[in-house]
C-alpha cells in the first residue's frame, strides 16, 4: 500500500442466534481511507454470520478509529 493513504477501521455486528442468544462480533483493521462504511460492514457482518449459522443480525456498525 505505498503510497495511497490508509486508516484504521473497527466493527461491531450484534447478532441473535439460532438459540436464542445475543452475541456481539467485533473487530478491527487497516484498510484504505477511501473505503466506503457500507463495504467494510457488508464483510463483518459476513463474517459475523459464518460464524454463526442461522443468527440474524439485530445491528451492526463500522467506523474510523
Amino acid at each position: 500500500m505505498f503510497g495511497k493513504k490508509t486508516a484504521r477501521y473497527e466493527a461491531e455486528v450484534d447478532l441473535r442466534t439460532a438459540d436464542g442468544r445475543h452475541v456481539t462480533y467485533r473487530g478491527d483493521g487497516i484498510g484504505p481511507a477511501d473505503k466506503p462504511g457500507d463495504e467494510l460492514l457488508d464483510g463483518a457482518e459476513a463474517a459475523a454470520l459464518a460464524a454463526e449459522p442461522g443468527a440474524r443480525i439485530l445491528r451492526s456498525r463500522a467506523r474510523r478509529a
